[in-house]
């Protein structure tokens, strides 16, 4: 009798671990306290296309995550003359100057803000490529 019920206990188990993963009960409910990124727009200057400067954005809490790709730039000094450094502007105010690539912008407000990105060479001079983008924090409480 109880190896009649330990088999049937594990034909139970095993049968309900299938493939299928069911759905969340709440998937159609939009999530609240979640950060996302509304919007992204691009303003380059004339000549330079999209492929001469691309850029990643992910918001988590009050974190922008920004991955910037530079066709003709890059961040290592073995290279001085294509040498870039990546201007911040949080709602037309300079944060800061990152060299490198991918960085975190911590502890951004809640709320809607424009966030623009301005490509310096090597010299500090302007390159002409620049990249705006809007993103929304809210609170993640």
């Amino acid at each position: 009798m109880r190896k009649l019920i330990l088999a049937l206990t594990v034909l139970v188990a095993v049968s309900g671990c299938g493939k299928k993963i069911p759905e969340p009960e709440n998937s159609g409910v939009a999530m609240q306290g979640v950060s996302t990124l509304k919007a992204a727009t691009t303003v380059s200057s004339i000549g330079n296309s999209d492929e001469d400067f691309r850029v990643k954005t992910f918001v988590k809490g009050n974190s922008v995550y920004v991955e910037c790709y530079l066709k003709n730039y890059g961040f290592s000094e073995s290279n001085p003359e294509q040498l870039a450094t990546v201007s911040v502007f949080i709602d037309n105010q300079k944060k800061v100057d990152m060299k490198t690539a991918a960085f975190i912008l911590k502890d951004v407000p809640n709320g809607m803000h424009k966030i623009k990105l301005e490509i310096l060479n090597g010299s500090g001079e302007k390159t002409g490529l620049q990249k705006e983008i809007e993103v929304h924090i809210t609170s993640s409480i």
